[in-house]
């Protein structure tokens, strides 16, 4: 998956390299100074016709373009600054970011903290289920409770 952030980032970086204003970018890609704006903050993606004319007018690759060998770095206060959320909660999940869930799950939405319980429960994320089941709302408690993998009864200290 591509973190259109990080892409972003690399737009506005290399059309400042070139000393290119973002009208003067939108110009030799016949696209408004507005698509651009957006493809550098990450809102939206430019498409396949515009990746290939700016790593002409880049003179990068289209690896380059696209962050493909960057090193994804994760801030532990905040593992979603600096990235797109969806990104993040997909790497975590096949494993090419490596966070310590239990200890991270607070900062992700219901909807992302369902997406890594349901890799847990498909066996496509391991966790400590020991720290993650307590930091757990009842609701998702009982979601992994259909696991047939063996849960902690923390009430009762049994497995």
């Amino acid at each position: 998956m591509i973190d259109v952030v990080l892409v972003g980032k690399k737009i506005s970086a290399l059309r400042k390299e070139n000393k290119l204003t973002q009208d003067d970018l939108a110009s030799k890609l016949f696209v408004t100074r507005q698509n651009v704006s957006k493809w550098e903050v990450g809102t939206t993606f430019p498409s396949l016709d515009t990746l290939v004319e700016l790593t002409k007018i880049f003179n990068v690759s289209i690896e380059e373009l696209l962050c493909l060998e960057e090193d994804i770095v994760i801030n532990d206060d905040d593992i979603f600054v600096g990235h797109n959320r969806l990104f993040i909660i997909n790497s975590i999940i096949d494993g090419s970011i490596k966070v310590d869930v239990p200890s991270v799950l607070y900062q992700m939405s219901p909807v992302e903290r369902m997406m890594i319980l349901r890799a847990i429960k498909e066996n496509k994320l391991q966790v400590e289920m020991e720290e993650l089941y307590p930091k757990l709302t009842s609701s998702e408690q009982k979601y992994l409770n259909n696991m047939e993998v063996a849960i902690y009864d923390f009430k009762k200290g049994n497995k």
